[in-house]
């Protein structure tokens, strides 16, 4: 049985009527404006995203908004990272020394927040029946992989969850949180240019992290990253999940990428490397990407599934965990940057077939092709697809950390004026 101390804990609420300040932070990211309309709603509410990027403390802000007009002790909040106890044994607790009645006999709604629900076993089925139950619930739920959750709460809970991704900081929310007005800066943006670029790549190396957006020591946003995020998930999170036992894989795994974003993924070389069995490699890279710790990109073939079928490039979920993983800067940035464009466009498909483009998105009427800088800003890769794809094709450009302009039709764009949708 969850003892009261252990409920209080994570509920100071209870006791001092709010929440306190150092947990829920003045910022709110743009998704908070996104969830807060749902929250009295009867629907599950679910977000899932990478370690560190404010699952909890957008949880602590909703439950801060909600205690104008809901009783403290109407409102639960725990979390499964570091607890064994079960989802039952809390709730059944929380109804006995909290309410002292049951969730059925409540005139009012019972606000009940569950952090890092993949740790639980089951957790949908369990979930599902107080759901069905007690209609007077409130869930909101939060998790660190997306593939399992997004899997589970799809099959058991169709029809009563709305799932959100928290994606690491957007470039317009690290700028606000370090107090830009991007209104002014998009409306004269050149007039900003020599003050955003240095904090540009100060978000590449490490500020997509909001405990890192101010931080301005490396040597210690690199450790940051290495131990509560990379070495998290690879010695603790995925072991878990999936029962990994060959932990120095799934280590050399990550520590290849890092040195190599964008890399063609071709598990016979690396299993032969590695001296693994090829499935092994190939299951491995599976489990980084449930983690959220990988993102994969498929060679364009004209259409989704053909391309599914051939070769892929592997990123990380952000280009941080490249700066944590290297020393040589010079050598990797140009890599990190890409790895960005990769996130920041959500791309599916890049192309390769006797020249390559880096990535391809599939907009509503045709596609868009990207290149990120190359030493002399050429564009001849986009010409080449353009001609190729010209009945599909509706746009292409060139992404630089500075350079500006156009190139034989080709519009040659600065990285940081992109993330801002200038």
């Amino acid at each position: 049985m969850v003892s009261i101390e252990e409920l209080e804990r994570f509920n100071p609420w209870w006791t001092k009527g709010g929440v306190p300040l150092e947990w829920t932070q003045e910022y709110r990211r743009k998704l908070y404006f996104s969830i807060e309309p749902y929250v009295k709603r009867r629907q599950i509410l679910l977000v899932y995203g990478l370690r560190r990027v404010g699952k909890t403390t957008l949880m602590m802000q909703v439950i801060q908004s909600l205690l104008k007009s809901v009783h403290p002790r109407h409102i639960l909040y725990f979390s499964f990272d570091e607890e064994t106890f079960t989802i039952k044994d809390v709730l059944e607790t929380y109804q006995k020394v909290i309410l002292h009645s049951s969730f059925e006999d409540s005139p009012e709604s019972i606000y009940l927040f569950i952090d890092e629900i993949q740790k639980q076993d089951g957790w949908e089925n369990t979930v599902k029946t107080y759901y069905d139950l007690y209609p007077g619930i409130r869930f909101f739920l939060s998790g660190s992989a997306s593939a399992v959750i997004r899997k589970r709460s799809t099959e058991s809970l169709a029809g009563r969850i709305l799932d959100f991704t928290l994606l690491p900081l957007s470039f317009e929310e690290f700028l606000e949180l370090n107090g830009k007005n991007t209104g002014r800066i998009k409306e004269d943006p050149d007039l900003w240019k020599r003050e955003i670029i240095p904090i540009f790549y100060r978000y590449l190396k490490y500020g997509q992290f909001p405990e890192l957006a101010r931080e301005t020591d490396e040597t210690f946003a690199k450790k940051y990253l290495l131990n509560t995020i990379i070495e998290r998930v690879i010695y603790r999170d995925l072991p878990e999940e999936f029962g990994i036992k060959d932990i120095e894989l799934l280590r050399n795994i990550v520590i290849l990428v890092g040195k190599n974003p964008g890399m063609i993924v071709k598990y016979s070389e690396i299993s032969k490397n590695f001296g693994r069995d090829q499935r092994t490699v190939a299951n491995y890279f599976e489990y980084l990407e449930y983690g959220l710790l990988l993102r994969f990109v498929y060679n364009y073939r004209g259409g989704a599934l053909a391309s599914m079928r051939k070769m892929k490039k592997v990123y990380f979920s952000t280009p941080n965990l490249v700066f944590a993983l290297n020393q040589n800067l010079d050598r990797i940035l140009p890599l990190m940057l890409e790895n960005l464009v990769a996130c920041e466009t959500g791309a599916k498909f890049f192309y390769r077939n006797s020249f390559e483009v880096d990535f391809i998105t599939e907009a509503e009427n045709g596609l868009v092709a990207i290149e990120v800088k190359n030493k002399q800003n050429e564009v001849t890769q986009l010409l080449k697809f353009r001609e190729k794809f010209a009945n599909k094709m509706i746009d292409a450009y060139l992404l630089d950390v500075e350079g500006e302009g156009e190139k034989d039709g080709v519009r040659i764009i600065p990285v940081w004026k992109f993330l801002l949708g200038i």
